[in-house]
């Protein structure tokens, strides 16, 4: 027989968000300190986006923190939060690709250079990018961020 035990799903769910955040905000700050030091007038624009990356990476640290404390708001962050990071995709000009802790992403691809299959990532990330170089379609589903979702969804 399974048992479900709703305040171990909540905690491990704050634990994917909040120790991902950190780590997010860790990368995203070291990141803009270097674009700082470097000549600012032409990087503002890229330090500008990683401050930006630091605050999302904050706010899952944030509701990772009150999703432990059982703050109702938290519940729905945590459900906004997990949604952002189910989908990697990429295609002719863009790409997008955003995940707290750990990631196993499913993923297709018209690409013949690009694996199509699974792929684990431990870390955090946030990748948003245009460009031309950009060709191909990569559709990728990440397992851990629904998983996280249906076990947030079992601890209410």
């Amino acid at each position: 027989m399974r048992h479900n035990n709703p305040e171990l799903n909540r905690k491990l769910v704050s634990l994917l968000l909040s120790v991902g955040g950190i780590a997010g905000v860790a990368v995203a700050l070291s990141t803009e300190v270097s674009i700082l030091n470097r000549e600012f007038s032409a990087n503002r624009g890229i330090a500008a986006l990683m401050g930006v990356f630091a605050f999302v990476f904050g706010l899952c640290t944030w509701t990772g923190i009150e999703l432990w404390r059982k703050k109702p708001a938290a519940f729905r962050w945590a459900q906004i939060l997990l949604i952002a990071q189910i989908p990697s995709l990429s295609a002719p000009g863009f790409a997008y690709q955003f995940y707290t802790g750990l990631t196993l992403y499913l993923s297709l691809s018209t690409q013949p250079n690009v694996v199509t299959g699974f792929e684990f990532q431990l870390g955090s990330a946030l990748r948003i990018q245009i460009s031309p170089e950009i060709e191909g379609f990569v559709l990728g589903l990440n397992l851990i961020a629904i998983m996280a979702l249906y076990l947030l969804g079992k601890s209410r």
